[in-house]
């Protein structure tokens, strides 16, 4: 018994798995975003309520930089300061991915940038990070 063998198997495959692929890449992409962009907030939120505290005192931007490339897994840190005069303590940082990936890179661009800025009292900081995770989801 002589079977015949169709091609559009091979054909459908050819467009099916790629856009599958394309789905899973994008996926994983989206999770290790959620999850850099968390940890430099994260870090920073630390890093104010040290510098208000007295334990730790930023020589320079390049030191403070190091501590936001913490427990980062694809953002590499490009710029970041911190500054504290008598009210507040300001901080920001911008991160940059650089992923050559072609599918993920076709919809969403090969350069992916964050920038967080963020302003606290000097005196407890630790109440408004507290606090405005409260004041923010009502």
């Amino acid at each position: 018994m002589q079977k015949k063998l169709k091609g559009s198997f091979a054909i459908e495959a050819a467009f099916v798995v790629p856009i599958v692929l394309g789905i899973i890449f994008a996926m994983i992409y989206i999770l290790y975003y959620l999850h850099d962009k968390n940890v430099v907030y994260a870090n920073m939120q630390k890093a104010v309520i040290s510098v208000a505290e007295g334990k730790k005192d930023y020589k320079n931007n390049s030191e403070w930089q190091e501590d936001m490339q913490n427990n980062l897994w694809i953002f590499e840190v490009t710029s970041g300061s911190i500054s504290k005069d008598m009210l507040y303590i300001n901080s920001d940082v911008a991160i940059e991915c650089d992923l050559s990936i072609p599918v993920i890179s076709y919809f969403l661009g090969s350069k992916q940038q964050i920038k967080l800025e963020d302003k606290y009292l000097t005196i407890h900081p630790e109440y408004m990070v507290r606090v405005k995770g409260v004041l923010s989801k009502k």
